[in-house]
């Protein structure tokens, strides 16, 4: 049998790392099972009684929010996907007029700041109408995810051997079914990094949503906001129950990401991305 090896200085640092990052989940599941009371007297020491009402209590406030925010990520993000592998598919594989001054443009919209483009963005989606839908979000979501997506996507695509591509045209395969017999099934991983890291940041937006949305059609983010300016009123701070509600809004990003991690380390590793 083997003997076992001592834990290097690097295993235990990696470790060390761990502890400190899941700090903060700690932080946050046994406060969010403590009474007011209890939460002013100790944030580490673990309650006596669980208070599991306060997850009742979050639910009611970010419940919708959770329903609303999936609907508009769901769409927004097949739709980034969709439309970005297939104009990286046509900056790798194919030949154009003004190709490569066509992909500069869209590089240097990574080099635009969003905030520059707000004002603008508020008053296009005011005078098409479409405030206070789950439009007003989806759209922009979509243009703006594109030039990261083409950008990860085209280099991916790079990659694939060109003589695939001449045996399938040889065969009399078009571009379409190149695309979605091919492409698209070679590309999982790197689709599945693409549509992680949007998740990510679109999921956490607070500021597009406060400004186009109503409390109707609010996302988590802005339910979040709002339970917390209205728990901490008059000194009444419920923060059991925002913490319940900070769990309850990361739980499906926890659940894509155990689902997903196998696609997004195969994606990351494939070399289109550095980390």
């Amino acid at each position: 049998m083997r003997a076992l090896r001592r834990p290097g200085a690097g295993q235990l640092l990696l470790l060390l790392l761990l502890v400190f990052n899941l700090l903060p989940i700690y932080f946050i599941v046994e406060n969010s099972v403590k009474t007011p009371l209890e939460f002013a007297s100790s944030t580490l020491n673990f309650p006596q009684t669980l208070q599991w009402s306060n997850y009742g209590v979050a639910w009611e406030k970010i419940g919708g929010s959770l329903y609303h925010t999936s609907v508009i990520i769901a769409a927004s993000i097949v739709a980034i996907v969709a439309f970005s592998a297939m104009s990286a598919y046509a900056f790798s594989k194919l030949r154009f007029p003004l190709q490569n001054a066509l992909f500069l443009l869209v590089f240097g919209l990574l080099l635009i700041p969003g905030f520059l483009t707000l004002i603008p963005l508020y008053l296009q989606i005011k005078k098409l109408g479409i405030s206070d839908s789950y439009l007003a979000l989806i759209l922009p979501y979509i243009a703006g995810g594109q030039a990261f997506s083409i950008f990860v996507l085209k280099t991916f695509f790079e990659q694939l051997p060109d003589e695939i591509f001449e045996a399938a045209r040889i065969d009399g395969a078009g571009n379409i079914r190149i695309f979605s017999t091919i492409v698209l099934p070679l590309s999982v991983p790197i689709c599945t990094t693409v549509a992680i890291i949007n998740i990510t940041s679109l999921w956490n937006d607070y500021l597009l949503p406060s400004l186009l949305l109503n409390r109707a059609h609010q996302t988590v983010t802005m339910a979040l906001v709002s339970f917390e300016a209205a728990a901490g009123n008059y000194g009444l701070s419920d923060y059991g129950g925002m913490m319940a509600a900070y769990l309850i809004a990361a739980v499906p990003l926890l659940l894509l990401f155990s689902l997903l991690m196998r696609n997004f380390v195969e994606g990351i590793s494939s070399g289109s991305i550095k980390m």
